[in-house]
């Protein structure tokens, strides 16, 4: 399989601290747009910090960073590998917190694809999402782990960090292959409180090469208002 990969992380608008981090293969971003062509493997996260203040910002980073270290990008993980490797960092993040005041409480949500030949791994925590555009159809593949899907801003249930382990990692997914021209998306949930799904799914099927497409979604949002941190990745299936 080969990918084209285009991710862009930004404070918004009305904040004044950037809770969303982005991991593309092995690179953390905390701002800025970035793009890789012609790649042979997808290992891309999306951390959207949550409590407000450095906190967020702090788990954010550190369960990237994390993953970063303790997943390789070349081997094959069984679900029951991953969701072990990722239930110690969530610990680790809860143990911080405990032992650091001002970390105490740090929390994020994550949301993540993994592709590799043999390996096809979509991982949830949170109101983080991901959708699939294939042909004319974009689809969420993930649900929203919140108290009530319909409420806005219904609490998260599910998230690395906090006071105490609430984390309920998801990997189901209806989705149980990819095909080329499948274009994945990876967000967290300020994209939406930006755009609508009609404008997302408009620019994603244009026939603009993928980092112009993640750079017009960009300045979409920011137009809009983008009241909430902005952290996106868009991955294509090119082979």
């Amino acid at each position: 399989m080969r990918f084209n990969i285009a991710a862009f992380t930004h404070v918004g608008t009305e904040r004044q601290i950037n809770q969303d981090r982005i991991l593309v293969q092995d690179s953390i971003y905390k701002e800025g747009l970035h793009s890789l062509s012609d790649v042979e493997r997808c290992f891309c996260f999306v951390a959207d910090g949550i409590g407000g203040g450095p906190a967020g910002e702090f788990a954010a980073q550190f369960i990237l960073e994390q993953i970063a270290k303790k997943i390789a990008v070349d081997r094959d993980y069984t679900k029951d590998e991953l969701r072990k490797i990722l239930m110690e960092i969530n610990t680790d993040l809860i143990q911080v917190g405990r032992e650091n005041p001002e970390y105490q409480g740090a929390g994020t949500t994550l949301v993540g694809i993994i592709i590799r030949k043999n390996q096809f791994h979509v991982i949830n925590a949170g109101d983080s999402q991901a959708w699939l555009l294939r042909n004319t159809s974009f689809l969420k593949i993930t649900e929203e782990q919140v108290l009530d899907p319909f409420q806005k801003n219904s609490p998260i249930t599910s998230y690395f960090g906090g006071d105490k382990d609430e984390l309920h990692l998801e990997f189901n997914t209806v989705l149980r292959n990819v095909i080329v021209g499948d274009v994945f998306l990876l967000t967290s949930d300020g994209l939406f409180k930006a755009l609508e799904k009609k404008q997302i799914k408009a620019i994603l099927s244009n026939n603009k090469p993928l980092k112009q497409k993640a750079t017009f979604m960009l300045q979409k949002a920011l137009k809009a208002g983008a009241e909430d941190n902005l952290g996106c990745i868009l991955i294509e299936i090119t082979e």
